[in-house]
């Protein structure tokens, strides 16, 4: 009986308790992540639509503890559906090999036995590099905070437009993204969750005033989400994508 008891006791024991706490996941390392962000915008003559912005990257995590911190180390695609063929806009290859985000700090949290990844608000900038970077965006192709990421010789990067399959030009935008994430941590290789963002822009420029497309439009937070897979250290672009299959056909 002494022994049963002493057993009970060992098992309420602190130490005891505490071997049954779930482990931190080990998050660091190389990840594949697929975002969608999604808005309502209005449409001349067809009314609102819902555009997405569709980005697949390769990503890196450092870890501490609970503590975080993520790099964009290369984007492998990104795309534009717009919510109608009759308007289509696609950025250039040079300014997505030029997109690079980070460092950006994130934690893990606990809530009972379930693990999240939190990435509180962070800013990314496009064509533009602000001295603060609540201020207001540039209106003129001539303000010197203006940058070329393409190198293409024109202000801010570059949207190529096409409308009703016939014409063509092109925008020349500066933009302000603000991006939160929470997800949940299904596994050692799988994390989901939510993306929280809004989006700030202004064309400087067009190639015709038929071109100069609005910046503005209401997030749809309830339809924007992230996906994070680990991937191997080599894992080509072709591979990261193949990743995203499923999602990429919703």
């Amino acid at each position: 009986m002494i022994f049963f008891l002493v057993l009970g006791v060992l098992g309420c024991w602190p130490g005891a308790l505490a071997q049954a706490t779930p482990e931190v996941p080990d998050l660091s390392g190389p990840w594949a992540m697929l975002q969608v962000l999604a808005e309502h915008w209005d449409v001349p003559l067809l009314g609102e639509r819902l555009r997405r912005v569709v980005q697949v990257a390769r990503i890196r995590v450092e870890q501490e503890g609970k503590s975080l911190t993520l790099w964009s180390e290369e984007v492998c695609s990104m795309f534009f559906d717009m919510g109608t063929s009759l308007v289509q806009i696609a950025v250039t290859p040079e300014f997505v090999a030029a997109v690079r985000v980070g460092p950006i700090p994130g934690r893990i949290e606990e809530e009972g036995d379930e693990f999240f990844l939190v990435v509180p608000p962070y800013l990314v900038f496009n064509g533009v590099r602000l001295q603060d970077p609540e201020e207001p965006l540039p209106t003129s192709a001539e303000d010197p905070r203006v940058l070329d990421p393409e190198g293409d010789g024109k202000p801010g990067f570059t949207v190529r437009v096409r409308i009703l399959g016939l014409l063509s030009g092109e925008a020349y935008v500066v933009q302000r993204l603000r991006q939160e994430y929470r997800g949940r941590i299904l596994g050692p290789d799988l994390v989901s969750g939510s993306v929280v963002w809004q989006d700030e822009q202004v064309t400087l420029g067009a190639s015709s005033p038929f071109f100069l497309i609005s910046g503005k439009g209401r997030p749809a937070p309830e339809l924007a989400f992230f996906v994070l897979r680990r991937i191997p250290e080599a894992a080509s672009c072709a591979e990261i994508l193949a990743l995203f299959e499923e999602e990429l056909r919703r």
